[in-house]
């Protein structure tokens, strides 16, 4: 009776075991699964981290969904979260001032996206030694910064480094193909200028051999000058140009007033600074975007 009694108690004690080990196994599972807390900047840097990171990875896009990152100011309860995440990639061409004194305080893995890239000039009506941070929206470079970011993610989380090589090469691949297609699409057109709401797209048209003018500067809410204005119209007029371009998170008003004054249309050119709530719903994102960029320039080209 007793022996009965002690196996009867080993074998609860083994279930009791049994139960304790899969649920600890299920919760260091479910910890792994997450368990790099990864802060971007802004949305495409987010886009880029989510790919290569995959499942061990939480990214936070610190720019909110459709607002603009030149001139956001995040608040200090997403900086004191920013603070605590394991990676935080941001641009590094000045285009969120606010990084520049946040990654001296931060003590985790810090990740400058514009490493390795040759930054453009700006050509900005009275300022000089300015450099173009839209370096993203050429996927060739975009290609550089996956690497990059593969490369911090390694840094923080290195026991899941084949991980997260293999991710960056598959997300690379695309990027590849993006090109290609960017590259055949726009070899054969007969016009070779845009004009566009603001200078962000000086990378881009340099990768493919076409000329990009601005309406306005680096930011998109800079007012160009009356002069710089009727300079647009004359080039308009002179280039034939049919399309002026506007972008879906700022107003098309200077757009729409260059395009009425010369008898052009408008079309929407994203430079990807963020993605609105709905946009992201519908399944958008990086490429998709840019082969709508892509299906846009066509048209504004006349390429063929």
């Amino acid at each position: 009776m007793k022996l009965h009694k002690i196996f009867a108690l080993a074998g609860l004690c083994a279930v009791v075991g049994l139960l304790i080990f899969g649920v600890y196994r299920k919760n260091r599972s479910t910890q792994s699964v997450s368990s790099v807390s990864v802060t971007a900047s802004f949305y495409p840097l987010y886009d880029f981290a989510r790919n290569v990171g995959g499942s061990h990875v939480s990214v936070t896009n610190i720019t909110p969904a459709g607002a603009e990152p030149h001139d956001y100011e995040p608040s200090a309860q997403d900086l004191v979260r920013a603070q605590k995440s394991d990676v935080f990639i941001y641009n590094g061409g000045a285009l969120e001032p606010w990084t520049d004194k946040f990654v001296k305080d931060y003590q985790q893995v810090s990740v400058k996206a514009s490493t390795g890239v040759a930054l453009h000039a700006a050509t900005l009506e009275g300022e000089s030694n300015v450099k173009d941070p839209h370096f993203w929206l050429d996927p060739v470079l975009a290609q550089q910064i996956v690497r990059t970011i593969r490369d911090g993610l390694i840094k923080a989380d290195p026991q899941h480094a084949k991980d997260y090589q293999g991710n960056a090469a598959a997300y690379i691949a695309k990027l590849q193909a993006l090109n290609q297609q960017f590259s055949a699409g726009l070899q054969h057109c007969q016009q070779h200028t845009i004009i566009t709401s603001h200078e962000a797209f000086g990378y881009v048209a340099s990768r493919y051999n076409f000329t990009a003018q601005s309406i306005a500067g680096l930011s998109p809410d800079s007012e160009p000058s009356a002069g710089k204005m009727a300079e647009l119209t004359t080039l308009a007029r002179t280039q034939n140009i049919h399309y002026i371009f506007f972008e879906s998170l700022v107003s098309p008003r200077l757009a729409d007033t260059i395009a009425q004054e010369v008898g052009a249309k408008t079309l929407v050119f994203d430079p990807l600074e963020g993605l609105t709530n709905e946009a992201q719903k519908q399944g958008k994102n990086y490429l998709s975007v840019q082969r709508q960029n892509l299906a846009a320039l066509r048209t504004a080209l006349a390429c063929q």
